[in-house]
């Protein structure tokens, strides 16, 4: 569950994070488009595990045309305008967006290629059961993006990086989550996890 699931249910609050988070969430759909193809990986089915706005995952299905993504979240608002977004440019026969708990996904085992989880960890109660139901759904062979603020002095700047996670604590709940062998670094604002 959601530490805010409240303000994420508020149109005005999910009006202004789309404002705050699209183009960010657009530049990033095209960067890990183009990692996944870099990799060889053109066509497959995709998971974003709190996928917000769902701009990410447009931007990936218009990149790629081979990628069936499939967004999931809580957020009403936030979902109305992914698929309103998605049916306005002509993607809903490659795209859905779901309501559903990051916690208990409703997929088969081994469901997913690639699966993501972007600017999450920080707002979920449990972390690694969130990591674990990604774990459960991506085939063994599958792509596993996490992103995430890295805590750090910065954080005197807004609730929502103090909420976040330092390196060795985003280290600690991967390890927790017992997720496949990848790569955690940081940079100034983010941790990654990669495989």
């Amino acid at each position: 569950m959601l530490k805010q699931i409240k303000d994420f249910n508020n149109p005005d609050f999910a009006i202004r994070y789309i404002r705050k988070h699209k183009n960010i969430l657009t530049k990033l759909g095209y960067a890990y488009a183009g990692r996944l193809t870099a990799r060889g990986f053109k066509k497959g089915k995709i998971l974003d595990s709190g996928c917000g706005s769902g701009d990410m995952v447009l931007a990936m299905a218009e990149n790629v045309p081979g990628y069936e993504i499939t967004g999931v979240d809580l957020s009403k608002p936030l979902l109305e305008y992914a698929r309103a977004e998605a049916e306005k440019r002509h993607l809903t026969n490659r795209v859905k967006f779901l309501k559903a708990d990051v916690h208990t996904l409703p997929f088969d085992d081994n469901s997913f290629d690639a699966a993501f989880s972007i600017n999450m960890v920080h707002w979920v109660n449990d972390p690694a059961s969130m990591l674990q139901e990604i774990e459960r759904v991506l085939k063994p062979e599958g792509y596993l993006f996490i992103k995430d603020l890295r805590r750090s002095w910065l954080g005197i700047l807004e609730n929502e990086i103090r909420s976040a996670l330092t390196t060795e604590e985003a280290g600690k709940i991967t390890e927790a989550a017992n997720l496949r062998k990848g790569t955690l670094s940081k940079s100034l604002l983010w941790w990654n996890y990669e495989v």
